[in-house]
């Protein structure tokens, strides 16, 4: 089936366009098509390939917003900040409860952990008490189970607890999720969105927004491979739900030169952890006090993360030495008798966090749909995470509602998870919007997602994607040529942990556990 060409778009109107196929950009067009608005979505690039797919993967409970930087003797007298904090892990709550609720299938459930440990800087009681508010913020939808435990009884229930160096006070259990999927997350609620009416355009890039009349005129150029064209469509809204990137946008509102989000860099690194370990997670602190976690995926754990700012564009981003060695440190801190060095990483990979700017300084502020008074209607979305992508959309869509007025009702319903038998993936391939293997293999079927990279499975999903999609097969080689690529930038594997190095490390890992049992 081969893919349209941009000049199809061209003289379109719409009364919403929304700029980025990520978490929030898909969230938002399914909210507005639901509603019964004429929406267009639109990527440079495929649907979840930017940050949404390098998120902690974690359905987060909101826990961690809670802890203020400031002394704890102080939280009676910030009143305002305190009330802000608990509203905005309520919305964190609710996030976490809808999502377990309406799409189970892109979920997993796994137990964790949380180290008590000798000159923490939040006492026992005080951690207890904030995941029982954390879970009455949700009116108890989706429990946590939280329990404290003793460090023997702890080490007698789970090998993991039991390798945690000490001196220990105690370990937290507790029950949360994590994103079996985070790229289909994007993609199936994109492809809700359009079942509600909402048109898709991937490998579309902005180059020009201007006023036009009472809206505004967008310019798209191709980016598809072997294509090329371009197209004018009109709106009466814009929103730039473009994440890091928002202010890289051409006309996008920041050619101000003020910053309106910061990117935070997140590194992760990929382990293989004792086989006892498998499916368990834990969540500490830092030697610097920030938030590290271990968290399961698959065979395998990931562990990180890096909280860096950085003001370089996005697509530039790659992990350091330097991050690679303090996350490994930081993991060989927790459990001593581990050892980790850099032959047991399979690999790791690194994202841009876009956190709200005020006068060039990060925020804490919540999610934020702004509008410049001097360019009305164009809307920028900040603030926002994978976690809160709902909660950011039904934002969009009431300050959309304010400027068009009401239409229908908020959308709702479950949905599913696909099913990724081989006989299907060809009519996957055709109506998903895929472009390039690199989008069947990491965000349409789990495969990318593997120890491999997908890598074992290349040649013949890039066979059922060139029947698919018309390829030659000069085409199907550049995509397999394209897609190591691709791979090679998202993802950095350390040259001296080949296969040989691998295998001993999973060896050592394998004696340990039984040392550990």
């Amino acid at each position: 089936m081969s893919r349209p060409p941009l000049s199809e778009l061209d003289g379109t109107e719409y009364e919403v366009i929304v700029i980025g196929a990520g978490a929030v950009g898909c969230a938002s067009a399914r909210q507005l098509a639901g509603r019964g608005f004429r929406t267009l979505l639109i990527d440079r690039g495929d649907i979840g390939a930017g940050t949404s797919s390098r998120s902690s993967r974690m359905l987060y409970s909101g826990l961690g917003y809670l802890a203020a930087r400031y002394p704890l003797w102080q939280m009676p007298f910030r009143p305002a900040d305190m009330l802000r904090r608990l509203l905005y892990t309520r919305e964190v709550m609710r996030c976490r409860a809808e999502l377990v609720h309406d799409m189970p299938g892109h979920l997993t459930k796994h137990r964790f952990h949380y180290p008590f440990r000798n000159g923490d800087r939040y006492p026992p009681w005080l951690v207890d008490l904030g995941f029982r508010l954390v879970e009455a913020l949700d009116g108890w939808r989706v429990p946590l189970a939280y329990r404290r435990l003793p460090p023997a009884k702890a080490a007698g229930e789970s090998a993991m607890a039991a390798a945690l160096g000490g001196p220990l006070r105690g370990v937290g259990v507790f029950e949360e999720y994590m994103y079996a999927w985070p790229e289909r997350i994007c993609v199936d609620t994109a492809l809700d969105a359009e079942r509600r009416g909402a048109r898709i355009r991937t490998y579309a890039e902005v180059v020009a927004i201007r006023r036009k009349g009472e809206g505004w005129l967008v310019t798209l150029d191709e980016r598809a491979p072997g294509m090329q064209g371009r197209a004018q469509v009109r709106a009466r809204l814009v929103v730039n739900a473009a994440g890091p990137w928002i202010d890289r946008v051409p006309g996008g509102g920041g050619e101000s030169g003020r910053r309106r989000v910061i990117g935070i860099k997140g590194v992760n690194v990929m382990v293989r952890l004792p086989e006892a370990f498998r499916g368990q997670g834990l969540e500490a602190f830092s030697s610097k006090g920030e938030p590290y976690y271990v968290f399961p995926w698959r065979d395998f754990h990931f562990i990180g993360p890096t909280e860096t700012e950085v003001t370089g564009n996005p697509d530039d981003i790659r992990v350091e030495d330097a991050e690679i060695a303090y996350i490994l440190a930081e993991a060989n801190n927790l459990f001593p008798t581990l050892r980790l060095t850099r032959a047991d990483v399979l690999h790791c990979w690194c994202g841009v966090r876009p956190t709200s700017s005020r006068d060039g300084r990060t925020t804490s502020l919540p999610v934020e749909v702004a509008e410049d008074p001097a360019r009305p209607g164009l809307l920028a979305v900040t603030g926002s995470t994978i976690m809160l992508h709902r909660h950011a959309a039904r934002k969009v869509a009431r300050r959309v509602e304010k400027r068009l007025g009401k239409r229908g009702p908020a959308p709702t319903g479950i949905i599913p998870a696909p099913e990724s038998r081989d006989e299907g993936i060809g009519q996957m391939a055709a109506r998903e919007h895929v472009v390039r293997l690199s989008d069947l293999i990491r965000r349409r079927l789990p495969d990318g997602l593997g120890p491999d990279l997908g890598r074992d499975r290349a040649e013949e999903l890039s066979h059922i994607a060139a029947a698919s999609l018309g390829w030659s097969e000069a085409r199907r080689h550049e995509e397999l040529q394209h897609f190591e690529v691709d791979t090679a930038q998202i993802y950095r594997q350390l040259q001296n942990a080949g296969p040989d190095a691998i295998s001993l490390a999973r060896r050592a890992r394998s004696l340990q556990a039984e040392r550990i049992a």
